[in-house]
């Protein structure tokens, strides 16, 4: 018993990202973007943690059109990248597939939650400025409790963050 809820307090876990080497410097550069706009040294999981957050914005048609042709793009790749992140990064994914399967029932593949990752870095790199801000505040709102963030980078108190699909 005393097992079961040291799993179940857990707040975050391990992802495995598998990247080509274009895909590793698609990671750091979206990491290096947040890093920067937030003037912060993040962890890794939370430019994860963002970049989905950032593709629950995005049009089902695009995504579907970004993992059919992902194995074109030279992001995904042999070697397995592990990044730790809120254990609730499974829920934006969810949300996402759960999302694609309403708004694009023809849609017959099945979504690999490793892919949908690399699409999101992909999609991350692309965003602006204040898509980074509102993703990264949209991550302390929704896995705050499962993250450590310095007092400077959270958001001010009665800062409205709008709410993500």
């Amino acid at each position: 018993m005393a097992r079961t809820n040291r799993i179940e307090a857990r707040a975050s876990r391990t992802f495995t990202l598998k990247l080509s080497a274009s895909g590793v410097e698609l990671f750091l550069d979206c990491h290096h973007r947040l890093c920067q706009q937030m003037s912060e040294l993040l962890p890794y999981g939370q430019t994860l943690y963002c970049a989905l957050l950032h593709l629950s914005r995005i049009d089902c048609v695009l995504i579907l059109d970004d993992l059919q042709t992902l194995k074109r793009s030279g992001l995904a790749g042999p070697d397995a990248y592990f990044v730790g992140a809120p254990g609730s990064l499974v829920d934006v994914a969810a949300r996402i597939t759960a999302r694609i399967g309403a708004e694009v029932p023809a849609n017959q593949r099945p979504i690999v939650t490793g892919h949908l990752f690399v699409v999101a870095l992909k999609r991350f790199r692309q965003a602006i400025p204040d898509e980074l801000l509102a993703c990264y505040h949209a991550m302390v709102a929704e896995a705050g409790e499962a993250i450590k963030i310095r007092a400077r980078v959270q958001p001010l108190p009665g800062t409205v963050i709008q709410a993500l699909p």
